[in-house]
């Protein structure tokens, strides 16, 4: 048998291959925050919701006729004090569409951050998922956290037909910190699935988005487990 040559030089096919990859990640990273751009726009009005309250407060106050200024000034204080925190807020949450890189996190705020965000979601379609997460003495990368665990909860959740626990642990290495999914079905009824136009995550997502992230992945059976390289211990 004669071997035909290949219609593209082998660089070529490297070249095909690594944009291949790349756009499988920025699919996979596309997806994970489509999915959670509810959760992330309900956490940057938040805190804006009570200034309307305070408002009305103040205009109440403001129409006696002789309005007590210092509680006047004590409203106008907290107003000024919602407004910073929803710019702080938004900020944060902006770090999410465009990652800052090399920013560092505990792996426990990492997680709450995650958690925070999904929980609910998760529980409308019956998955009940517990942080329990402790303060460890190691830093980690912050983009790698939020986006892999994330992918790694709804690839988890999209593959099941029936209501399960998910329970969230972490244990820190000399170099590294390992954060473990455990995967726990009812055995009875039902997921609720809502039609949100979002595709669902593929298990090869989350394997790209590790491979970007540099984070080692591994599922068996009813365990996921993540390593994450410790950058730095903690600041205390």
């Amino acid at each position: 048998m004669t071997l035909q040559p290949s219609s593209a030089p082998p660089r070529e096919h490297h070249r095909a291959a690594g944009a291949g990859a790349v756009q499988q990640i920025e699919a996979a990273r596309y997806a994970v925050l489509r999915r959670l751009a509810p959760s992330l726009r309900h956490q940057m009005v938040r805190p804006l919701q009570p200034i309307g309250l305070i408002y009305g407060v103040m205009r109440h106050k403001l129409s006696a006729a002789q309005p007590d200024l210092q509680s006047v000034r004590q409203e106008a204080e907290k107003i000024n004090d919602f407004a910073k925190a929803a710019i702080d807020e938004c900020m944060d949450m902006g770090t999410w569409l465009s990652p800052e890189p090399g920013v560092l996190t505990r792996m426990d705020t990492g997680v709450g951050e995650c958690v925070g965000l999904m929980a609910t979601m998760l529980h409308f379609s019956g998955f009940r998922l517990t942080n329990e997460v402790e303060t460890l003495p190691l830093m980690v990368l912050r983009d790698a956290v939020r986006t892999v665990l994330s992918a790694v909860l709804f690839a988890v959740t999209d593959a099941l037909s029936e209501p399960a626990a998910l329970v969230i642990r972490a244990t820190a290495g000399m170099a590294e910190v390992t954060l473990s999914v455990f995967i726990s079905p009812s055995g009875e009824g039902s997921v609720e699935r809502y039609d949100d136009g979002c595709r669902m995550l593929a298990w090869d997502d989350v394997q790209a988005l590790a491979a970007a992230a540099q984070v080692m992945l591994a599922r068996q059976d009813q365990l996921v487990t993540l390593r994450f390289a410790a950058v730095q211990p903690a600041p205390a």
